[in-house]
Formats: structure tokens, C-alpha cells, sequence
């Protein structure tokens, strides 16, 4: 007599799938055509892979350096992956569609047809709709809207599995300064959003087959389906358009080969996330706390007049403002009792290059900065 098989426990805890299927079949039909409401001089900042414990680390994170934040959550769109979850995150998203033959999951201008993969045509949607569009490096001038994008937790995820865990407070420490240094110049308030979850399982995540007869495109968690092809997969409405249909693997398993990070898929750490509303805490303007009102260069050495609440602040020179790793002084220096402060450059090949002045608090968080030119213009 064959020896009954004790069921693995599961480990990970789920509702009950009928419930959150029911949850996302309401939802699919109407969320995407719902404005995105934002405030005067609001910076939006997308960060990939954003799970909500590591947003949760990282509003605390900020709440200890002097802002407060304000948290809403938010579902995913489905699939839980960028390509679907990025534009649904967008303040453009009501401008956004899906074909019916899209087989990738990338939706495209409602407009034009257009898609969105690349990213071009995305910023365009934005620009067009009067959002300035920031790079990684430019912190804009606070006024209007801006959409930026920051942050690599969902790439580091895929390139490192497990050891994300290692690195996941050095990634939300620069996200950090990343709002820090647009608060500083003058963003009322910076909007957190993100696309999606993740799983992460030391030992790999378990897989499951499917047969490639059945499927146009395969993710990690989540597979399209070939129209008219018969599948005893549960199917579910893609977000951008009920009328596309795809398959979510069960429970933690995936499609593809087996890793240890994946998403795509319908568990509460892929789909459940939150939006973070960060303001400067006790300053209601909007403004700089202190403000650099005098240049002044001297071959390589740059003294500065500040400002404003400048006690207990340091000077220092970088070419990325966010990251204190582009620091080009030979040390960093604090202000003294009059709000002056005096550093110099450690290499004179970089006089005549771009750069900011950063004023920094004792725990290193940037309170203001100002552009210059090393050397002089």
C-alpha cells in the first residue's frame, strides 16, 4: 500500500484566490480610466520594484530625516509587471490603452496607437500634457509638475536574487536623498509611485510547465495565451484592455526557469503597494530651509555665503547632488557661526565643469543645494 504524502505547507500565506480574483476582475474594468490627481509643484518619482515593506522602511526613513509623509495603498494593474504597471502609475495614465492584439503587455497612446515600449513615447505623453520630465540627475526648479524615475530595485532583484536582501537599505537610502535633494529645491511635495512587488525566495521559487503551443509571450509568473488556444489555466483581464486575457501561475510558482526573485503574479507582495506623499516636515512653504546666496571662486577653492536655519550644516561639492560618492572635495566642510563656508577642489581637471553645492545636515541628509561651475564661469 502506497505511504499517503504529507501536502508541503505553503511559505508564504495568501487569501483565498477566489477572493482576490474577484478583487481584480472588479477593479480591471475601470480603474484605468481614472485621472491622476495632482497637486501644484508636485515632483512624481517612479521607483521600479517598490514592494510595500520596503516603501514602509523607506517612509520611515524619511520621517526620521524631518518630512512627513503621507501613505495610500494602492493595487497594481495586472500583470504585475512594469511594462503594464509603470504607465498605470503615471499621471498620464488616463491617455493610455491596450490593443487587442498586444501580446507583451505594453499598452500605447489611446490617441495614436503608439506604444509605449522604449519609453519615448511615454515622456512625450507627459511632456505634451505639461509634465516636465527630469533624468536621473536634474532636479528641476520646483515649479509646475515633473515626472522623474529612480531607483534599481527591480534590476538588482533580477541580476542578484536573494542577496537583494544585502543591498535593499543602501538602494532605499539614495531614493532617499533622491526626494531629499528635489524638496531642496522647492518641490511642495514629491509623489512616490511605483509598478509593482516582488517575490523573493532564498533557495528558488518552484516552477511549473506550460505548454509553448498555448502561449504568445511567457514571464516569469505570468504567460499570454494564443487567441482561440484551449487552457485549463485560470485567465484573468489584462488591465489596459478586459478584452486580453492571460494566465497568473499558482501560488508562488513561475513559468520561466526557476530563480529566487520574480513577479507577474497575484500575491499581496506583488500587488499590493504605496503611494508615499512626501512633504518638509514644519515648513509649509515649500522653501529651502537655508538658501546659498554667494558664490565665489578662487582658483579651486569655492566659498559660499548661506542663508536662512543654516546651524549645523556642512558644505560639500559633487557632480550628482543625490549621491555623496560624486563628492570632488578634498573634505567636507561645516559653516561656520556667519553662514559662510570654504572647500577646494581635489582635481583641477575638472575647472570648468558643471557641479552642486550641497548643504548637508549632521546625519548627511541634503537640506539645499545650488548650481555651479568649478573654477568660475
Amino acid at each position: 500500500m502506497a505511504k499517503s504524502q504529507k501536502q508541503k505547507p505553503n511559505r508564504l500565506a495568501f487569501p483565498p484566490r477566489q477572493a482576490v480574483d474577484a478583487r481584480f476582475r472588479r477593479k480591471s474594468d475601470t480603474v484605468n480610466t481614472k485621472t491622476f490627481a495632482a497637486s501644484k509643484g508636485e515632483c512624481v518619482l517612479f521607483v521600479d520594484g517598490l514592494r510595500f515593506d520596503a516603501a514602509r522602511r523607506l517612509s520611515a526613513t524619511l520621517e526620521a530625516g524631518g518630512c512627513q509623509v503621507a501613505e495610500t495603498m494602492i493595487w497594481t494593474a495586472l500583470p504585475s509587471v512594469t511594462a503594464t504597471g509603470k504607465a498605470a502609475a503615471s499621471p498620464v495614465r488616463a491617455k493610455i490603452s491596450g490593443t487587442d492584439d498586444c501580446d507583451d503587455f505594453e499598452p500605447c497612446v489611446a490617441a495614436t496607437g503608439q506604444s509605449l515600449k522604449g519609453g519615448y513615447h511615454l515622456k512625450k505623453l507627459l511632456n505634451d500634457n505639461h509634465w516636465k520630465v527630469l533624468d536621473r540627475t536634474e532636479n528641476g526648479d520646483g515649479q509646475g509638475n515633473a515626472w522623474c524615475e529612480f531607483g534599481d530595485i527591480d534590476s538588482e532583484g533580477h541580476a542578484r536574487g536573494w542577496k537583494l536582501a544585502k543591498h535593499i537599505d543602501p538602494l532605499l537610502a539614495e531614493i532617499a536623498e533622491r526626494i531629499a535633494a528635489l524638496l531642496a529645491v522647492g518641490w511642495n511635495s514629491v509623489r512616490v509611485v511605483t509598478d509593482h512587488g516582488w517575490l523573493l525566495m532564498p533557495g528558488k521559487l518552484p516552477t511549473i510547465q506550460m505548454s509553448k503551443d498555448l502561449t504568445e509571450n511567457k514571464w516569469g509568473r505570468c504567460a499570454s495565451i494564443k487567441p482561440g488556444a484551449s487552457t485549463s489555466e485560470r485567465l484573468y483581464p489584462w488591465f489596459w484592455n478586459p478584452n486580453q486575457q492571460f494566465a497568473l501561475a499558482d501560488g508562488v510558482s513561475c513559468y520561466s526557469k526557476s530563480v529566487d526573485y520574480n513577479h507577474g503574479g497575484l500575491s499581496l507582495q506583488e500587488c499590493l503597494t504605496l503611494d508615499l506623499v512626501v512633504t518638509r516636515g514644519g515648513n509649509a512653504s515649500g522653501k529651502p530651509v537655508a538658501e546659498v546666496t554667494d558664490i565665489a571662486w578662487r582658483g579651486l577653492r569655492c566659498t559660499i555665503g548661506v542663508d536662512g536655519q543654516y546651524a549645523n550644516l556642512s558644505l560639500d561639492i559633487r557632480t550628482q547632488a543625490g549621491d555623496p560618492a560624486s563628492s570632488v572635495v578634498v573634505s567636507v566642510k561645516p559653516l561656520k557661526d556667519n553662514g559662510t563656508a570654504s572647500v577646494v577642489v581635489e582635481n583641477e581637471d575638472l575647472q570648468g565643469h558643471e557641479a552642486f553645492l550641497v548643504l548637508l545636515s549632521t546625519s548627511g541628509e541634503l537640506v539645499a543645494e545650488a548650481n555651479t561651475v568649478i573654477g568660475g564661469e
